[in-house]
């Protein structure tokens, strides 16, 4: 029967991309090198230091007097106890590193497998290999050894860390009771992980608060702009209505301005000019006046019209004649009109 890749997508398999994505998950919560465990792994107290051990990838700190019950417990395995063996490989084998250390530990151990209790870790590393320490131990062997420090026989192997020391590394041996210890740590970052979630929550609200203030009272202006525009919409009709009015009376009176006053000039004319005077044309061309009509003396009236100031270069473009039916003399008069007073 052929066997299936479940991490295969399109041809392609992302089975090794998983691995490595596992193995940095592991290495971020687990790996002395990134921190999170040095600052946030709980503490375990040590029941039997023969010395005193300082190794901070372990965290064990001497056990008081009367230790809690709830406190997490650690014993140190004696060395005759212990089958110790370091070994090298290279750094491709550490995303396969767990199975590779199942079969060192299960070729070298001494014990059946349902007695034997080990552990390993990597002790050094650099760009081409892996240092690794692990450890062997008699199942017989642990349980004697937890047997003496139990407060209570109904204790376990699973409420004990079991540690051996090579060449100045604590290797925790497996399958000993490390459970306790990672629960308390994987609490621990949850509740950190939320502090920081809230602290970032908070900060993005921070940020965002004062756009969002700003954008509400945006709307707010908009809406009450619209609303004074619909109610001031008569009153700005009217005023375009007597800008319009404005601009043609400037342009009226610019196109005005330079003719002389015709209605004051004819109603001065007509109080100069008597009454056996008839005139039977006038043609205004810009203050350029001509007259025709009929006058007992024609003379007589061109002298009065220039005496009285309101026309200048007054002449006389033909000479007077006398109509033989009337008896009176017709005229025609060519003069600039000027200001009336």
């Amino acid at each position: 029967m052929a066997l299936t890749n479940d991490w295969e997508l399109f041809g392609l398999d992302l089975s090794r991309g998983i691995a490595k994505l596992k193995l940095g998950v592991s290495q971020l919560l687990w790996s002395e090198e990134a921190g999170l465990r040095q600052r946030f792994y709980p503490e375990a107290s040590l029941l039997n230091p023969g010395k005193e051990v300082h190794d901070r990838y372990a965290k064990l700190v001497p056990a008081s007097e009367t230790p809690l019950p709830q406190q997490p417990k650690a014993l140190i395995l004696p060395s005759d106890l212990a089958l110790t063996k370091q070994i090298e490989m290279p750094i491709e084998a550490e995303l396969d590193l767990d199975s590779a250390m199942q079969f060192e530990i299960a070729s070298n151990s001494p014990f059946t497998s349902e007695e034997t209790c080990a552990g390993w870790r990597v002790v050094a590393r650099d760009d081409a290999s892996l240092r690794l320490t692990y450890v062997i131990a008699a199942r017989t062997a642990v349980q004697d050894l937890i047997a003496r420090f139990a407060l209570d026989p109904a204790e376990s192997v699973e409420q004990f860390e079991i540690w051996a020391g090579i060449d100045g590394h604590l290797v925790q041996v497996e399958s000993a009771g490390d459970i306790p210890r990672n629960t308390l740590y994987l609490r621990q970052l949850r509740q950190q992980g939320k502090k920081i979630g809230l602290i970032a929550l908070a900060v993005c609200l921070m940020v965002m608060l004062p756009g969002a203030i700003l954008a509400a009272r945006s709307n707010q202006l908009a809406e009450v702009l619209a609303l004074t525009e619909a109610e001031a919409s008569d009153a700005t009709a009217a005023r375009n209505e007597l800008v319009l009015v404005e601009n043609r009376v400037l342009t009226a009176r610019e196109f005005f301005a330079g003719m002389p006053l015709y209605d004051e000039w004819l109603h001065t004319l007509s109080d100069v000019t008597p009454d056996s005077v008839y005139l039977t044309r006038l043609g205004l061309e810009g203050d350029r006046l001509t007259i025709s009509g009929m006058a007992m003396n024609a003379a007589e009236y061109q002298t009065k019209l220039a005496s009285s100031g309101l026309v200048s270069d007054l002449s006389a473009p033909s000479a007077f004649t006398r109509d033989q039916k009337t008896g009176r003399e017709r005229f025609t008069l060519t003069m600039r009109l000027g200001r009336t007073q």
